[in-house]
């Protein structure tokens, strides 16, 4: 899988996503001017990984899971609904035999980004662990 690197702006966050070194992370503030440009590779990219799936793949990561680290500061709502898109694709891999799962990172005080999270917990079957920063 080829590697995604996006470095954070003052509207957009960091992007690393690297197979090979098994980091996923999304981190810092999200509100783009063409959201959708800003998405579509991140989620392509989760697409491609679904396509190529293999049971030896999956029996690799029986002990050892995919870990999506989504660790944003703000999100608008523009950007709020690419996320949830990228949370559903995330869950399609769970759902498709990958183990994986989502770290949902947050500042103890910021009590929105907790909550937001946790809607997700209503929607998807992919384990979700909180992390108070």
């Amino acid at each position: 899988m080829k590697s995604i690197n996006i470095s954070e702006t003052s509207t957009s966050p960091n992007v690393n996503f690297d197979f090979e070194k098994n980091i996923f992370e999304i981190s810092g503030c999200s509100r783009p001017e063409d959201v959708v440009d800003f998405y579509a590779p991140i989620i392509d990219w989760i697409l491609e990984l679904k396509r190529s799936l293999t049971d030896s793949l999956k029996k690799e990561r029986e002990d050892n899971p995919l870990i999506f680290r989504l660790n944003y500061d703000y999100f608008n709502s523009s950007s709020a609904k690419y996320i949830l898109d990228l949370v559903l694709q995330i869950n399609s891999l769970y759902k498709a035999g990958l183990n994986v799962r989502i770290d949902w990172c947050y500042k103890k005080e910021d009590e929105d980004m907790l909550e937001t999270g946790q809607e997700f917990t209503d929607i998807i079957e992919c384990p979700i662990d909180f992390v108070a920063l």
